[in-house]
């Protein structure tokens, strides 16, 4: 994070965007020099001359001992979210492959802020200062870069410890934001670097680090502020390149501006056929039962696999591909979708396409859109939609959501510009 306040509703941005991350506009990534005195100061050494703590094999558990490769590196500017998007996409490839990547956090900035494009988000500021969330790099990147593509960008509803340690061992590192400038609450103790606080105050979350382990006995005595109970979190922090964070298990990751994500990416596609930059939850197409919409995609090629968002857990869903004219129904595969975030679904057999589309039934009754553009504080989110490209079925009828008749039918007073709904070759 740094500079922008964002909430991401379940997954999906409900844009409010204010201010905080990596640092503050008024603060050099929440560690002017006498910040960072103060915060040197207020942490004071454990003896010495009690031995060396290590940790037992009950209750501990890091991704790089486990094969998994975790790379250390020191931020540039105030593209911490970047940093931590980079561990958790590399980690979850390599779960996934069982072979080492390694991608420039920088180019994940580069990316997101592309402005030799028609639609996308936005900045006049400097892109190495402004800062960013894990929203914005699973909407960018699941777009296509560097020969990749953003595959899976599952959010954590909750501060579970169950979940996240199943879902670390399953998916990588979890993407999170922390509070880290209030003072008196991080030490340094017998070499490890540690955090503990305790807030509910969105304004202190200013930083954004990547959880790679726990261990349930690291000691609470080793934090300058003391925890409640023995426990951290290990994490990744670009703010040094050496040696694990450890942040208390009473350190709570953000859910107001920036929901912790799991990422993955994958280097087997070719191409992804898309409209869709930013997808709004709160702007989403809600209907009191199951909801079915659909682009049209004009693109020669061999179909794959569909990506798009689920607003709920243990979601039902059907993916059918039609001709373009909706008139022939080419192949359907139906799908349970365990988390909400966006996800890609292989499709069980690949299809070769032309002029076509897909067509998405939502059980849970909510359809992801990108909805109306916005400005505010620094960024602006440009949308553009056009006639012939996203759809929605309304009593075996398909309409075009690029019409204000359609929108009339649905009760929608402002625009839904276009379906999130991808289709990867």
């Amino acid at each position: 994070m740094k500079g922008i306040r964002i909430i991401w509703g379940l997954v999906i941005l409900t844009f409010a965007l204010l201010s905080v991350s990596c640092s503050k506009p008024v603060v050099d990534d929440g560690q002017s020099s006498s910040d960072a005195v103060d915060k040197q100061a207020s942490s004071t050494d454990v003896a010495t001359t009690e031995e060396k703590y290590v940790h037992g094999e009950d209750g501990y558990f890091e991704l790089n001992e486990e094969g998994v490769p975790v790379h250390m590196r020191v931020q540039d500017g105030g593209t911490c979210w970047a940093y931590a998007a980079a561990v958790s996409l590399e980690t979850g490839y390599e779960l996934e492959n069982g072979k080492e990547v390694e991608i420039d956090p920088l180019s994940i900035v580069t990316h997101v802020y592309d402005k030799d494009r028609e639609e996308g988000i936005f900045t006049n500021s400097n892109p190495m200062e402004i800062g960013g969330v894990a929203a914005f790099v699973v909407m960018s990147l699941s777009n296509g870069f560097d020969g990749y593509v953003l595959t899976r960008g599952i959010d954590l509803p909750k501060y579970d410890f169950d979940t996240i340690k199943e879902y670390i061992k399953k998916y990588g590192a979890m993407d999170i934001g922390i509070p880290d400038t209030v003072r008196g609450t991080m030490g340094n103790f017998r070499g490890y670097s540690t955090l503990n606080c305790v807030t509910d105050d969105p304004e202190t979350y200013d930083h954004s680090i990547a959880v790679v382990g726990w261990d349930d006995h690291f000691p609470k005595k080793y934090f300058h502020k003391k925890p409640l109970q023995d426990g951290a979190w290990l994490t990744a922090n670009s703010q040094q390149n050496s040696g694990y964070y450890y942040v208390s298990y009473d350190t709570k990751p953000d859910f107001y501006n920036d929901t912790p994500m799991f990422m993955s990416m994958s280097d087997e596609y070719s191409y992804v056929a898309t409209y869709d930059w930013i997808c709004d939850k709160d702007r989403s197409i809600k209907q009191d039962k199951e909801v079915t919409v659909a682009n049209v995609f004009k693109k020669k090629g061999t179909l794959s696999a569909v990506g798009t968002y689920s607003f709920k857990r243990d979601q039902d869903i059907t993916i059918e591909i039609y001709d373009d004219k909706f008139e022939q129904c080419l192949y359907t595969q139906k799908e349970h979708l365990k988390d909400t975030g966006y996800q890609v679904v292989k499709l069980n057999e690949k299809i070769d396409v032309a002029d076509y589309a897909i067509a998405i039934t939502y059980e849970s009754g909510i359809a992801p859109v990108e909805g109306p553009g916005w400005k505010e504080h620094g960024f602006k989110f440009k949308a553009i939609s056009k006639e012939g490209e996203s759809f929605i079925k309304l009593n075996d009828k398909w309409y075009d959501l690029h019409e204000q008749a359609t929108l009339d039918k649905i009760e929608r007073k402002d625009k839904t510009n276009n379906c999130c709904i991808k289709g990867l070759y």
